[in-house]
């Protein structure tokens, strides 16, 4: 399973053109919330990381 770090987030949020009340809309967490992760000021927890997984693979998949 990925890490999931602030940098990570970004990444995905940049590369997917999100932003970040788009990609907490789709997590379902607020704009703060996903602010605070990719400020490092929040680390993601297990279901979060297996969200953000599905999620990534998801926009992979409709993007192909």
């Amino acid at each position: 399973m990925k890490k999931w770090t602030s940098d990570d987030l970004k990444a995905l949020r940049k590369k997917y053109k999100l932003s970040q009340k788009a990609l907490s809309n789709l997590i379902g967490v607020t704009e703060q919330y996903v602010y605070y992760l990719e400020r490092g000021m929040r680390t993601t927890g297990k279901p979060l990381k297996l969200l953000l997984n599905y999620v990534e693979a998801d926009i992979k998949k409709k993007g192909e």
